[in-house]
């Protein structure tokens, strides 16, 4: 019987990222440039000549804002073919089709690795087994660096829920215990926020200040600690 991911994942630009995000293209990546600066920006290695991996890297679009800051030695792997047929043709270099475990297993020691938007496909053990693969490749004092869906996210349903093929969600408290136990030596977390570079940002920035300050409110009235990350999805570090 054909697995209903093998099936997905085949046709995963015709079935499901043109219907939410439209015809790829260079200059849509460039329109999300200002958002992923100020999300990641600071956390990326400053050495330019830095070994980089995009595992899930879909249509290559965040490769290309890698080498478009200067990264030299970036590389993206996904399991679609289609989405690397996708950045391909867009002329993005360093993309290639494989499964993410099988690649990892065949490369030397990397400086960072990048998994925006992928974990959450895993299964507990899956990623559990594709988080020890990870520490393995990275030097020390290397990072791993996940976007995933945030389970304590106040409209995190819609991300979660919105992809037939997503298995878990995390939560700052889930990622530290997974970090740990892989074998990180520490996890920072942070939120996806509306990102204030235009003026429809900033209102929508000061909006969700409001709002989260009403949520902590709330649920330090529940449980004793407003204490939080609470956009949809959440990003997180683990250095080895």
């Amino acid at each position: 019987m054909t697995s209903f991911k093998e099936k997905f994942y085949k046709q995963y630009v015709t079935t499901h990222n043109s219907h939410l995000y439209g015809q790829a293209s260079l200059a849509t990546f460039r329109s999300q440039f200002p958002v992923w600066k100020h999300y990641y920006q600071d956390l990326m290695p400053q050495d330019k000549d830095a070994v980089l991996l995009d595992l899930g890297c879909g249509n290559g679009g965040f490769v290309f804002f890698l080498q478009q800051l200067g990264y030299s030695n970036v590389r993206g792997v996904d399991l679609s073919a289609e989405q690397i047929e996708e950045g391909n043709g867009l002329g993005i270099k360093g993309l290639e089709v494989a499964d993410i475990k099988q690649f990892l297993s065949t490369v030397e020691s990397v400086d960072c690795v990048i998994a925006r938007d992928v974990v959450e496909h895993f299964t507990r053990q899956e990623a559990f087994e594709l988080l020890l693969l990870v520490v393995q490749k990275l030097k020390p004092g290397g990072r791993f660096i996940m976007q995933v869906p945030n389970g304590e996210g106040i409209f995190f349903s819609s991300i979660f829920y919105g992809d037939y093929t997503h298995e878990v969600a995390y939560s700052v408290s889930s990622v530290r215990q997974l970090f740990l136990n892989v074998g990180f030596h520490s996890s920072q977390c942070f939120p996806t926020g509306p990102v204030p570079h235009t003026l429809r940002g900033k209102l929508r920035y000061w909006l969700w200040a409001l709002k989260v300050i009403q949520h902590r409110f709330w649920k330090m009235v529940e449980t004793g600690n407003p204490a939080g990350i609470f956009t949809s999805n959440l990003i997180a570090v683990g250095i080895k």
